[in-house]
């Protein structure tokens, strides 16, 4: 897995390049007066986002490949990933009929439940396991709410299918959630410094808010997925506590750290491959262990070891 390490922070690093360039400030500057100066560069950030989303795509592909291949002992795990990589590849060249749009979305959703199975066997405490548990719950909530219109679609049924609002609502609430459980599990032994830092974003989002509610959301819907259907001040204070858990988990346990990166850049409700590509990807590297949160993990660890990442002997799944 050490080896492998290198690809999964390329990737990681990428994916969040191409969130922030091409999801985010591109879409921020489209109120911006464009003088040719500004022309130029907002060319150039959409000319380096469009290279980071084709690096993200390739990888992503080549790492889910390669997870199916860790797991082919399940069989059906590496058959249902391997058959949503071929699928990507086939949508490329035609526009998929409904059908096999359906087929995809059921592949997506096969995946979480089976990883879920994977996932329960394996030995796990309370926090491990819901700091897995809630994005991946957030995770194939995102599906379903694709998947049912389509359904209905197939079936010439009228529609929209009920609950759909509810459904989504409940999504985007388990993602909330997700952030403090890692920030639990992963962020509080951060040092002052390391909240300063990560004060930032949600410093940045609570002036764009307050400047510009509407636009405000308008961009995080487009970068994020997220709707702020909760009051705002509770979106400020899970930014800030997922920079503290990044920024704190990078050195003790990178793996994470890259998991949290991939699901930011993902989104709520993946609308591309690529976007539901890196989302699993993450969730295959929550099942790594979990370090003991702050001083409590510097106390148990030799003093050697405190800075080396905690994976696991063996690569299996």
């Amino acid at each position: 897995m050490e080896k492998q390490q290198l690809f999964f922070k390329w990737l990681a690093v990428a994916a969040i390049a191409e969130w922030l360039l091409g999801r985010t400030v591109t879409r921020a500057a489209i109120h911006i007066p464009k003088s040719p100066e500004v022309i130029v560069a907002y060319t150039a950030v959409n000319q380096i986002a469009q290279v980071m989303a084709t690096f993200v795509a390739l990888l992503s592909f080549m790492l889910l490949v390669w997870i199916g291949w860790q797991a082919r002992r399940t069989v059906w795990l590496p058959l249902t990933l391997v058959s949503l990589a071929g699928l990507s590849l086939l949508f490329l060249v035609i526009v998929p009929p409904v059908w096999l749009a359906l087929a995809y979305q059921l592949l997506a959703a096969s995946a979480l439940v089976l990883m879920s199975i994977t996932r329960g066997r394996a030995p796990q405490g309370r926090s491990q396991g819901m700091a897995w548990l809630l994005p991946a719950l957030a995770l194939l909530i995102g599906v379903l709410y694709q998947l049912l219109p389509t359904v209905y679609v197939l079936g010439k049924w009228p529609g929209p299918p009920p609950f759909m609002g509810t459904l989504f609502n409940l999504g985007e609430l388990l993602v909330v959630a997700s952030v403090v459980v890692w920030w639990w599990g992963y962020g509080r032994g951060g040092n002052w410094r390391l909240w300063l830092l990560a004060a930032v974003p949600a410093l940045l989002f609570t002036l764009s808010f307050q400047r510009d509610p509407a636009m405000t959301g308008i961009l995080t819907i487009w970068s994020t997925g997220l709707t702020l259907f909760l009051p705002w001040p509770v979106y400020a204070v899970a930014l800030w506590l997922a920079g503290v858990t990044v920024l704190a988990a990078w050195q003790r346990q990178p793996l994470v750290a890259y998991a949290l990166l991939l699901f930011t850049a993902a989104g709520y409700a993946p609308q591309l491959s690529s976007q539901l590509f890196c989302a699993l990807i993450a969730l295959w590297l929550l099942t790594r262990p979990l370090p003991i949160a702050g001083k409590q993990a510097a106390r148990r660890q030799p003093e050697s070891t405190r800075m080396v990442t905690a994976v696991p002997a063996a690569d299996n799944p």
